[in-house]
Order: structure tokens, then C-alpha cells, then sequence
């Protein structure tokens, strides 16, 4: 009987964690740089295996979520596939699993730097989501292979606020310049609308009336901003976006696309935690003369043999921290 393309068959697996045909002394399946000290779920690597059949590429992971000493892509990490960086096959096409809410800028870029400078064919494989740092990786990738639910994030850099304890995006107070710079400017117009047709004078007689209006008004907000704190949030920023075009450029985009994307990835979302989803990634249109949405990145959609093994491999990400690749337990 035919294999039924809707459903996906997952190869049988011994008691010992290996598959039909593997050597008997094989003890199960870890992640090649970190894991659990338990062997790795049976059907997860089937399912990391098929996906390498599926895709025919070998495989890396970055599997995490956020907590322990392994939770988020630091130096701790980069270090890892550093000294691992000789497993890479050279000039060959590798795919870069990722499942993380992020990390650090730095760290994110050397890690694909890492990958990129080894292969001509990056793919960042996102089955869930790749946030915040994950998001400047997948950015990276020569392509990008989303599962159908999976999404991406904003690259508005998260700073640890001591005073109120709990980590705050510094788009916030770059966009809160922003923002106070609009609202003098509209509270300007609107009292020389109101002036002009109360009095009849001409503007050059009212716009120093209408300009001290309106200084009065938000000299108060401006004068609470920390120029000092301001400028180091909005260089975080800039850091965060410059990483990403850098990447994307060596990834085959135009450096105007490249600097396009990176841009809106830092300011045209309203939250850290927004999801840009696969049509959203893929996307890219001129809403008016000034306004676009979208992104335009090179994202892949998955096959649906490709798409049956997210759809499994979701129910395990959440449980499993595997860093590096596949291997024996021996």
C-alpha cells in the first residue's frame, strides 16, 4: 500500500534509542555541543533525521527556551560552535535549526558569521519561532524555511531596567522623543490655525506667540529625558540593525534592501514581542507613497512533507534544549 503524503511515518525505534540497522552498541541519541544528561526523545531525533532526508542537508540546532545557562544565544554558545566550527563542512549546504527567544546582537552575528563564511548555502530552519537575537540569525540566511505558524520578531533591543526590575525595550524611550517631537509640531499648527483666524494678523506676527505656546507645553517632558541614557539606547538600536544588514548583505540582499529591512525590523513594530509571520516576512508592498508593510526576506515556504514534520516536532521544542548536532551516545 502507498505511504498516505498527509501522514507523517516515523521510522520505528529500538529500546535503546537507535534505529533499525544501527549498531547495537549504540545507547541513544545528545545533542553534539549541549543537551539534557538524558538521552534525547526517540521520536524527536527521527524527526531531526527526517527532516535532514527531507531537506537533504545536515542539520544544526539551537534549541532553547530561555531558561538555565543555556537559554539564550550568548558567548556561552558562540564559543560552543566555535570549537565545533571544523564539523562544518566547507562549501556545502548546511541548514541552521532554530527555536530561541533570542539573545544577544553580538553573539547572534558571530554565530552566523560563523556558518556563513563556511558555506554558500545557509538555510535557517524556523519550525516555531526565532524572536528578538534569533531573528538577526534567521536574517542571515541565504533563506529562510518557516513552518506555516511560525514567526519571527522585532529587533528593538531589551535593556534591564533596575529601577522598576524588569527588562524594557529601548525603541521606548527613542520613539518617546519621537513622538513628543510630533505632538510639539501638531500643537504648533493647530494654535496658528487658531490664532490666524481669531486675529487676522499675519503668521510672521504669530508664529513666535504659537512657538512659545508650544515650547511651554513640552519643555517640562523634555527636560526629564537623560540625553546621556538616550543616545546609549538609541546606539543599542543602531548596533542591532547595523549587525542585521551586514548579514543580509552577505546573504546575497542589495544593501538598500538589506538597510530597508533591518530599519523596519528596529521601529516599525509597536511591541518586543509582535509577530511578523510567514506572509508578513515574505510580503513586501507600498501601502501609499509613504508607507509600505511587509518585509521582502527570502522565506521559504515548506513543502508539505516538510510542514507534516513541524507540525510533530512543535510538541517537543518547548521540552528539549539541544545545542550543535545529532550524535551517538556510546
Amino acid at each position: 500500500m502507498a505511504d498516505n503524503p498527509n501522514v507523517l511515518n516515523i521510522a520505528p525505534v529500538q529500546a535503546d534509542g537507535s534505529t533499525p540497522g544501527a549498531t547495537p552498541e549504540t545507547k541513544g541519541f545528545k545533542a553534539s555541543l549541549y543537551g539534557s544528561d538524558e538521552p534525547l526523545p526517540k521520536e524527536f531525533v527521527e524527526l531531526i533525521r527526517k527532516l535532514e532526508a527531507d531537506l537533504e542537508i545536515p542539520i544544526w540546532m539551537i534549541i532553547h527556551n530561555g531558561d538555565g545557562q543555556w537559554g539564550n544565544i550568548d558567548n556561552r554558545i558562540y564559543q560552543a560552535f566555535h570549537g565545533a566550527k571544523g564539523q562544518i563542512e566547507e562549501k556545502k549546504p548546511v541548514g541552521l535549526l532554530l527555536h530561541s527567544w533570542g539573545g544577544f546582537a553580538e553573539e547572534a552575528y558571530k554565530l552566523v558569521r560563523l556558518f556563513q563564511r563556511r558555506t554558500e548555502k545557509l538555510t535557517v530552519i524556523v519550525p516555531c519561532h526565532a524572536k528578538s537575537a534569533a531573528t538577526i540569525m534567521a536574517v542571515g540566511g541565504n533563506s529562510i524555511l518557516m513552518g506555516r505558524d511560525a514567526e519571527l520578531g522585532p529587533l528593538d533591543v531589551q535593556i534591564y531596567d533596575a529601577e522598576h526590575e524588569e527588562f524594557d525595550s529601548a525603541l521606548n524611550a527613542v520613539q518617546s522623543l519621537e513622538r513628543l517631537n510630533a505632538y510639539a509640531l501638531t500643537a504648533l499648527d493647530q494654535v496658528m490655525v487658531m490664532l490666524t483666524q481669531r486675529t487676522g494678523k499675519k503668521t510672521d506676527a504669530l508664529l513666535p506667540i504659537a512657538a512659545e505656546y508650544a515650547t511651554n507645553m513640552f519643555k517640562p517632558l523634555v527636560e526629564k529625558i537623560d540625553s546621556v541614557i538616550l543616545t546609549k539606547k538609541w546606539r543599542d538600536l543602531k548596533v542591532a540593525e547595523d549587525y542585521a544588514v551586514r548579514l543580509m548583505k552577505k546573504a546575497g540582499y542589495a544593501y538598500g534592501t538589506a538597510k530597508r529591512i533591518a530599519s523596519s525590523l528596529v521601529e516599525d513594530y509597536s511591541t518586543h514581542g509582535f509577530v511578523i509571520d510567514q506572509a508578513e516576512g515574505t510580503n513586501y508592498e507600498h501601502v501609499s507613497r509613504d508607507e509600505t508593510f511587509g518585509l521582502g526576506l527570502k522565506i521559504v515556504e515548506a513543502k508539505p512533507s516538510t510542514e507534516l514534520i513541524f507540525d510533530a516536532l512543535i510538541s517537543h521544542l518547548e521540552k528539549v534544549v539541544a545545542i550543535g548536532r545529532i550524535e551517538e551516545i556510546q
